[in-house]
């Protein structure tokens, strides 16, 4: 069973998640992004951001969505130019698909502004 909190914790937490979220439809500002599939697409990626993923491996990334979804935000990431798409050095059919520079850019500082927002509102203390 998880550990009780006073209600005024659990608020400061609620309100720093709203903030969280709203800080990342504005360094996106696409509302095409501001969806939590990418939001679990990105920041596993990210987790793992120095390696080449197959698009199947990325799928597996957004275990809310079917398959078919999947397939298509991946694209849309790519034909945005958040992902890069190259042509595998191994096996020239398949391709391998990494965070842009720009997509790295940008999670880093949703990382970054999440951790000052839980902090400021002492989330974490």
């Amino acid at each position: 069973m998880p550990k009780k909190y006073a209600d005024r914790r659990r608020r400061a937490f609620v309100i720093a998640l709203q903030e969280s979220d709203a800080h990342w439809g504005a360094l996106f500002g696409d509302e095409v992004f501001y969806d939590l599939n990418y939001s679990d697409l990105f920041t596993r990626m990210w987790l793992a951001r120095d390696r080449a993923f197959t698009k199947t491996e990325l799928y597996r990334f957004m275990p809310k969505v079917s398959h078919r979804t999947a397939v298509k935000y991946v694209q849309t990431a790519i034909e945005k130019g958040l992902l890069d798409e190259t042509v595998d050095d191994q096996d020239r059919r398949r391709r391998r698909i990494t965070m842009s520079p720009q997509l790295l850019k940008v999670i880093e500082d949703f990382l970054d502004a999440s951790l000052q927002t839980f902090e400021k509102r002492r989330v974490f203390s």
